[in-house]
């Protein structure tokens, strides 16, 4: 004990007897971040940790409780990808208490992680020009410009929902901003816009944009049947509801971000540029 107060990695045994859940509560009130990060993070918490480790100390939560985790979450159906973001959230509140001398180790990082591994896009899979077409046209007026900007532009769902007309000039779209889903101070989820994924406030990323999409720029930015601001969810649900009484294959507004990016590299755009 005193050999590690000299070393200056001596960590209390009573720092970490508080709880998962009281503790998580803590760090999420105090976390800096986007507040789509936020929103995030709270949610896994809420949902699918504290419901299975919540009463347990900080400090005896082990590698084998982690795996555990793991395995129920796979059980409970959720894919890979999703318990990659779960990682993500959980980690980050370990490191934060290792950091803070409440525990001398991240059980995240003693816990055997599930192997997810790449798996290509297969273009073939993806949505035909025709059936862009038709489910832009099933979708309805006031929100097919979304459709046909993730097509055209490679955009996600809420970066569609961000575009007005002023961002659209000599051929570029300038993309400044995206609409998320926030939690106020009340408990309520509200949309409001933020900065792009991955970048911060002020930044933005610019993308030729044909002329065809010009013929949209009356109808920018979507807006909701009650001329609000509409959640990405509104989209989603649109979308799932199109694909349905169209009986196509159960594509997903992401695969437009895949055709985008496949049109663009087979049609000579260096794979630079399109990542950038």
């Amino acid at each position: 004990m005193e050999g590690d107060k000299r070393e200056n990695i001596y960590v209390d045994p009573d720092a970490g007897k508080v709880s998962l859940r009281r503790y998580a509560d803590d760090w999420l009130a105090k976390k800096t971040a986007s507040a789509g990060t936020l929103e995030s993070y709270e949610r896994i918490v809420r949902l699918h940790v504290v419901p299975h480790l919540g009463s347990k100390m900080i400090s005896q939560v082990t590698a084998a409780d982690i795996e555990g985790l793991y395995a129920r979450w796979r059980r409970d159906g959720a894919a890979l990808n999703t318990i990659e973001s779960r990682h993500i959230a959980l980690s980050a509140l370990f490191s934060h208490a290792v950091r803070h001398r409440r525990i001398p180790v991240n059980p995240m990082t003693q816990a055997e992680k599930l192997e997810n591994p790449v798996i290509p896009v297969d273009d073939r899979k993806l949505p035909s020009f025709d059936e862009i077409t038709a489910i832009a046209k099933e979708i309805g007026p006031r929100l097919s410009p979304a459709i046909w900007l993730m097509t055209c532009c490679g955009l996600r769902i809420g970066e569609s929902l961000g575009v007005f007309p002023e961002d659209m000039r000599d051929g570029t779209l300038r993309i400044r901003r995206q609409v998320i889903r926030y939690k106020d101070t009340s408990g309520k989820y509200t949309p409001k816009y933020a900065p792009l994924k991955h970048r911060k406030e002020g930044e933005w990323r610019d993308i030729p944009v044909p002329a065809s999409l010009e013929t949209f720029i009356d109808r920018l930015p979507i807006r909701n049947a009650s001329g609000g601001m509409p959640y990405p969810d509104l989209l989603r649900k649109s979308w799932d509801r199109a694909i349905r009484r169209l009986e196509l294959p159960a594509y997903n507004p992401h695969d437009f971000r895949h055709k985008w990016t496949t049109v663009a590299l087979t049609n000579g755009v260096s794979i630079h540029e399109v990542s950038r």
